[in-house]
């Protein structure tokens, strides 16, 4: 299995290893979706089952770096409280700050 290191993580598959990143998949769907606050684990998670399948090893290695971070403060970059650092300032989170008011449109328009 090829891999490469980086400062966030020991070992790194490279994109060729589909297995390992199936597995790398399935570890974060978990952690997304245990977070420690019920309002993380629904949007953090949600978001996790809407794009995993689809993320190249590059966004599942962004989306790892992120989950490192508290639950405020990664609420804060959401919502645009506060700016998003330039190592997280990447695709994945600009999906999850669409994917948040995507999903606050749908809650609003159910509501009213």
């Amino acid at each position: 299995m090829a891999t490469h290191v980086t400062s966030n993580a020991a070992a790194l598959p490279t994109p060729d290893d589909r297995g390992t990143l199936e597995a790398l998949r399935r570890k974060l769907r978990f952690r997304a979706w245990h977070r420690g606050t019920l309002e993380a684990d629904l949007l953090i998670g949600a978001f996790a089952d809407r794009c995993l399948p689809e993320f190249a090893a590059e966004e599942l290695r962004q989306f790892e770096r992120l989950l490192e971070e508290d639950d405020p403060i990664i609420d804060d970059w959401i919502a645009g409280r506060q700016g998003v650092p330039k190592e997280h300032d990447n695709g994945v989170m600009a999906l999850l700050r669409r994917f948040r008011l995507a999903i606050y449109a749908h809650v609003g328009r159910a509501i009213s």
